[in-house]
């Protein structure tokens, strides 16, 4: 009886491996390290954040994975590979989508069963895009500036071992005497409102929370909605701020703003954010 016992027992187990394990085809792999990307001299920093390729072969979804990452693909031969570029909108990790404006890329590859076939995706900007500004703090003639709401101004800094790239870039300090700063772009824009995409791009580094948003003009009342809020970062990080809510849900505004606004935290005398390439951008 023992004996049947353990035959039986034996014969589940081996029954349940073929359910976990089932016997399968050999798979190839594509490897992808990163995405690349190029920009125009028009287009201001080639600079970007892009975690996630959204892989297509043949024109069917295979799914969207984090960088880097290596697929195994159930395919041999020549076949067409398309790749996406994922964001994190508004910096948040768990809202993942490929980021409208910029191009998918293709190319052909050859699969071999059991080996690793790299591929090295390159994307840049549709051509079809409104740039309604570029900061990128390298003329004195800056295109944000402190409001009636804050108390301390806007700067900039050429500290070599701070400045993102190039020579300058945007600093917003507070401290005790100087508790809060509230900028905003100089100009209001005319943005698309019919759910169209709008976007705020922005490189960052901050030592205290730093809010960014948009500011709907309608008529003579100006309202904040705040966006998002960056934390505190030692490093340089690129953000991609979706305006596309406010601007779709605020229809009846004529125009709008960008904003960002920093408050000295409890229990420190001074902080700093230090910002660089901000882009406001929407498709014709």
């Amino acid at each position: 009886m023992r004996s049947f016992v353990l035959i039986f027992l034996a014969a589940v187990a081996l029954t349940s491996c073929n359910w976990i394990n089932p016997s399968e085809e050999t798979p190839a792999f594509i490897r992808i390290e990163s995405i690349g990307f190029n920009a125009s001299s028009t287009q201001g920093t080639e600079s970007q954040n892009f975690v996630d390729a959204w892989v297509y072969i043949d024109g069917t979804s295979i799914g969207a994975y984090e960088l880097p990452l290596t697929l195994p693909v159930l395919a041999e031969g020549e076949h067409t590979i398309i790749v996406m570029p994922g964001i994190m909108l508004n910096g948040i990790s768990n809202t993942r989508a490929t980021y409208p404006f910029v191009k998918s890329w293709t190319a052909t590859i050859n699969l071999v069963k059991d080996s690793v076939v790299e591929i090295h995706p390159v994307s840049s900007y549709y051509d079809e895009l409104v740039f309604e500004t570029i900061e990128d703090f390298e003329s004195g003639g800056l295109t944000i500036g402190e409001t009636t709401y804050s108390d301390t101004i806007m700067q900039r800094t050429d500290d070599p071992s701070i400045v993102f790239e190039g020579g300058y870039s945007g600093m917003l300090v507070v401290d005790t005497q100087h508790d809060t700063i509230v900028v905003k772009s100089n100009s209001a824009f005319v943005l698309p409102t019919a759910g169209e995409y709008n976007f705020l791009e922005i490189n960052f580094r901050t030592e205290a929370p730093l809010v960014v948003g948009a500011i709907s003009n309608t008529g003579t009342q100006s309202v904040f909605h705040e966006i998002v809020v960056l934390n505190e970062t030692d490093t340089w990080k690129k953000v991609y701020v979706n305006l596309t809510t406010v601007t779709s849900r605020e229809y009846d505004a004529s125009s709008f703003y960008y904003f960002m606004w920093m408050h000295l935290p409890e229990g420190k005398t001074e902080a700093r954010a230090y910002i660089d390439n901000v882009k406001l951008i929407h498709a014709e």
